[in-house]
């Protein structure tokens, strides 16, 4: 216990360990995954950073959510190793390219910087809440029930990412 995963904008956390020992997947492999997480981790920010002028942030904000959801459903639906393994070593990595991306479109339309300023709080508050919310669905519907809070939760950030976005072809003083 203690290991999550944080789903800031379209995901509530996950308890790797806790899933992966729950389906009796032996405290090695999942310690595997976890290394495996840390060591994908390491790339995604600098990934997006090199693909920041090449890759359309619409594009990114688009996608993210999508392929969020779809690997949070694997590894909450996933009774293998297998799926499981290869879905939780990279879901963060997707997650932290898509917010690189989403923080950067943030910046663009907000030129106070008073949006970026209160990310650190928005990050806590999702710190907060996630595992209150994760245990709660975990309990009451099991491992299942959290795919399936993914997709509601990453259909809402893709609304807001699609409205975002729209936004951001207006010009600067349509914004005010």
């Amino acid at each position: 216990p203690g290991h999550y995963w944080i789903g800031r904008v379209g995901q509530i956390w996950i308890g790797a360990d806790s899933m992966g020992a729950d389906r009796g997947f032996g405290v090695a492999n999942v310690s595997a995954v976890l290394i495996a997480l840390g060591i994908v981790n390491m790339f995604p920010a600098g990934l997006a950073a090199v693909l920041e002028k090449r890759v359309e942030a619409r594009t990114v904000l688009m996608a993210g959510p999508v392929v969020q959801a779809l690997l949070a459903l694997v590894v909450a639906q996933s009774s293998g190793f297998a799926p499981y393994a290869v879905t939780a070593a990279v879901f963060v990595a997707v997650m932290l390219f898509t917010h690189t991306f989403a923080f950067g479109q943030l910046a663009k339309l907000d030129v106070t910087g008073r949006a970026v300023a209160a990310t650190p709080a928005m990050v806590m508050i999702g710190s907060a809440l996630g595992p209150i919310i994760g245990g709660t669905i975990v309990k009451a519907v099991g491992y299942g029930g959290l795919g399936i809070a993914a997709l509601v939760i990453d259909a809402i950030a893709l609304v807001m990412f699609t409205r975002m976005t729209q936004r951001a072809k207006q010009p600067v003083g349509a914004l005010a």
